[in-house]
């Protein structure tokens, strides 16, 4: 599966999950308003690597009536932020989910805006940044913010790859199998004790929980692990639920764990410098925008993102 489609899947607003479970807000909101404000009424809007419609919220939010178009590649829905106060807001909703930024289902010249947010520069920019020039209208504006490779975000994700440990998920997966084992084996949960296999792996997942859980010193504590421990803890509130779901608990504690170090792995790989940015400018010039203008946005005196703004160019 789609590793974007594991996290969309938990109900996430946003490409940061729980930090910013009400939707964007502080730098990249105030981004998105100021070109929200400057639409006319009825505009069409696509969002590019959309997410459950990142950006959807504030649009209902300015009282603009319009058509809202959602792209991402990954299995994507409309979260329960972006559903508040849709219904009357006038504004129509297309998604189109497991949908390519490289192959747009929408007509030529059909959209005001093409924005993005931290998704387009995951795509295949050559081709996905022609098919933003095929479906804006002329003079149609692409704004974006794409991954910085000083950025805060690409920082914690660095360190968030360095903190996974392959082995000691294998050890938590085997540990927790090997009680799960144990238990269909045991109609008296009590006795559970009694079986010196289902003893030792319960061990082992205190050891691991001791090792990652001690520490919660935000600048060392380990908390990529931190969080499977906290999950695989849960394991044990399920003693008392069927076979199948404690299996699923566990392939999915796995298979989680993995995708979020992929999620991180792709955040760095397509961060850009100062020369990924200029290369960029080359392609849009090429396809025939202008008034291109790049600019870095912060947050909490740090770098957040690029900014990049374009317009298709008007014909002469």
């Amino acid at each position: 599966m789609n590793p974007w489609s594991v996290f969309w899947r938990q109900g996430h607003s946003t490409t940061f999950g729980d930090y910013f479970k009400h939707g964007y807000d502080g730098a990249v909101a105030s981004w998105w308003k100021s070109h929200v404000e400057a639409l006319g009424d009825n505009a069409s809007v696509l969002e590019v690597g959309c997410g459950n419609c990142s950006l959807l919220p504030v649009f209902v939010q300015s009282g603009k009536r319009g058509r809202y178009i959602g792209v991402d590649l990954a299995s994507v829905e409309i979260s329960e932020i972006a559903r508040a106060g849709l219904d009357e807001s006038g504004i129509e909703v297309v998604l189109h989910g497991e949908t390519p930024a490289e192959e747009v289902p929408e007509e030529d010249a059909s959209v005001d805006i093409v924005a993005s947010v931290f998704g387009i520069e995951y795509s295949d920019l050559e081709r996905s940044l022609a098919e933003v020039q095929r479906v804006l209208k002329q003079g149609g504006k692409l704004v974006t913010l794409l991954h910085h490779d000083a950025s805060v975000v690409t920082s914690m994700s660095r360190r968030a790859l360095d903190e996974y440990d392959e082995q000691d998920l294998e050890s938590v997966i085997a540990a927790l199998l090997t009680i799960s084992t144990a238990r269909d084996e045991t109609a008296d949960l009590s006795k559970l004790k009694n079986n010196p296999d289902a003893e030792k792996a319960r061990e082992e997942i205190n050891r691991l929980a001791e090792k990652y859980l001690s520490n919660t010193d935000p600048d060392t504590a380990n908390a990529t692990m931190f969080e499977l421990m906290t999950n695989a803890l849960k394991f044990f509130k399920m003693m008392g639920s069927s076979s199948e779901e404690r299996q699923r608990f566990i392939g999915s504690l796995g298979s989680e764990h993995r995708a979020s170090r992929e999620r991180f792995g792709q955040m760095v790989r397509v961060a850009l410098d100062q020369g990924g940015i200029e290369q960029l400018e080359v392609k849009l010039a090429d396809l025939g925008f202008t008034n291109t203008r790049v600019d870095v946005i912060y947050t909490n005196n740090e770098i957040l993102a690029w900014e990049l703004c374009t317009e298709k160019q008007l014909p002469h």
